[in-house]
């Protein structure tokens, strides 16, 4: 009886089919953020004691604010869902009913995780201009000038700005390095064949400009969403003066939670990017019938070892992904009877974690 070709492979080639696999790093994600609720869900002796305010305050700045926590939880879901249907839709169904997209350049697959999470804080944006910035009911004489760095973590803004960076080199390096296929679409690398005689040049699949283009497109409306939604967010005038402590809680949830939605989708948008790339980078030898006395030629590209790098950050990149969204997530399980000394413990304990 034959012996099945799972078994074929080896402990590595199994782990590395896996992580292949962008769902894959889905699960692996949610194994990693219920780890951290579990540990930042521990009382923690310094935070007792922490965020003591009146049941009218709490009221007053849970009403104020739920719709744009809400919000950002079924932003941060409908990324996660709208990534894993287009992958699904894309990766398996299309082949199940024999369509394929060989001819098509598939440049949502990359414009998708960034295209997402613009929506997603777009609608906080909307709800924070019309629900968020009612009159005060007492004046309150802001102590300092607010900005959009007013309520979002150092940290978070570092990462989500360096994320920014990389993802537009990588997308304008590569889109340097490609060329034209037959109908003028940049989506080939071109790798040339050392040898004496004429040999075509090796064209492989490439993240060139016309996947490129439509993410940076949707990465400036990305950005500029954002920061507007992190100026809104902490222009607007508080209720009155004996809430200001507890709405600084609820304005840093809400610039977590748009922060970490669109690092998320820049990150998922970076790790697909990485996994064509890396493609390039598997590219070494070729075998040409009639030619070279039947032996394979060394196909030599520049930057070879740095694209097969790329494929193995690629999965670190989706699970960074995929538990920031998670984490923002986790805001639709909390129930509106929470007290607000243990939303501050957990909040706490999973700043700490992170």
């Amino acid at each position: 009886m034959p012996q099945s070709s799972l078994f074929s492979f080896g402990p590595l080639e199994l782990v590395a089919a896996a992580f292949s696999l962008p769902l894959f790093s889905l699960v692996i994600a949610v194994l990693v953020a219920g780890g951290m609720l579990v540990v930042a869900s521990r009382p923690r002796r310094e935070d007792r004691g922490a965020g003591q305010f009146s049941e009218p305050i709490a009221r007053s700045v849970r009403t104020r604010y739920r719709p744009e926590h809400r919000a950002l939880a079924i932003a941060g879901v409908a990324v996660i869902v709208l990534f894993a249907v287009e992958n699904v839709v894309r990766g398996y169904l299309l082949n199940l009913f024999d369509l394929n997209l060989i001819d098509q350049v598939s440049w949502w697959r990359y414009a998708t995780p960034v295209f997402s999470a613009l929506l997603g804080i777009s609608v906080v944006l909307g709800l924070i201009v019309t629900r968020g910035t009612t009159p005060p009911e007492s004046p309150v004489v802001p102590a300092a000038r607010r900005t959009w760095l007013s309520f979002s973590p150092r940290r978070s803004i570092i990462g989500a700005s360096i994320t920014l960076l990389v993802l537009l080199a990588t997308t304008i390096a590569a889109g340097l390095a490609s060329s034209p296929d037959g109908q003028g679409r940049y989506v080939w690398l071109v790798i040339p064949v050392p040898n004496e005689a004429a040999i075509d040049p090796i064209r492989v699949g490439f993240y060139g400009w016309a996947y490129g283009v439509p993410v940076l497109i949707c990465l400036a409306v990305l950005t500029t969403v954002t920061w507007a939604a992190l100026h809104t967010n902490a222009a607007r005038p508080y209720i009155r003066p004996e809430t200001v402590t507890a709405e600084r809680d609820a304005r840093r949830e809400v610039a977590i939670g748009t922060v970490r939605i669109a690092t998320a989708g820049m990150l998922l948008a970076l790790a697909g990017a990485s996994r064509l790339i890396a493609s390039a980078g598997s590219v070494s030898r070729l075998t040409v019938n009639g030619q070279n006395g039947g032996d394979p030629y060394e196909v030599a590209w520049r930057y070879a070892e740095l694209a097969a790098a790329a494929g193995w950050v690629a999965p670190a990149l989706e699970i960074t992904a995929f538990v920031l969204l998670l984490l923002v997530a986790t805001r639709l399980r909390r129930r509106r009877t929470t007290k607000p000394s243990e939303k501050a413990e957990l909040k706490t304990g999973v700043e700490a974690v992170l």
